[in-house]
């Protein structure tokens, strides 16, 4: 089609009305029909999106931390939560004597106190805890370290 010929058909097709620049450009890419007032100013659809699928849970291995965190060991949960209340009271009613640097803060964060209940522990304790972490791991990955 040589360009006199398509500049004729634009001339004819929005000659006596108005148009934007986007209705012009419709026109020459074809994306929307513009004749005797179809599709005219109509955007074209869009395709919604399928549905997403579903993230499937990925099984990692169970470590001794991980295991006090568990919902079997609420217990655990618990000495921690009570230890780092205890610690911001302990914090705030010692403000004082933190600032001036006689007395040293007492960890307020949940994986540090973690970490202390942890070494607290009885022999016991890290022994039936390490023993549990073991089936699981054994249950759900096998025998392979």
């Amino acid at each position: 089609m040589s360009l006199n010929v398509f500049m004729g058909q634009i001339a004819e097709e929005f000659s006596g009305r108005e148009f934007t620049e986007k209705d012009l450009m419709n026109f020459i890419t074809g994306s929307v029909i513009i004749g005797t007032g179809v599709g005219f100013n109509e955007e074209p659809k869009k395709k919604g999106k399928g549905k997403k699928e579903p993230k499937v849970k990925k099984l990692i291995r169970m470590t001794f931390r991980t295991y006090m965190m568990t919902k079997e060991t609420d217990v655990f949960k618990i000495k921690v939560t009570d230890r780092v209340a205890e610690n911001k009271e302990w914090n705030t009613d010692h403000a004082e004597e933190i600032d001036a640097g006689e007395e040293e803060k007492k960890p307020e964060n949940f994986f540090t106190v973690l970490s202390s209940v942890q070494r607290d522990l009885t022999d016991e304790e890290e022994e039936h805890i390490k023993e549990k972490v073991q089936e699981y791991n054994e249950e759900h990955f096998g025998n392979t370290e």
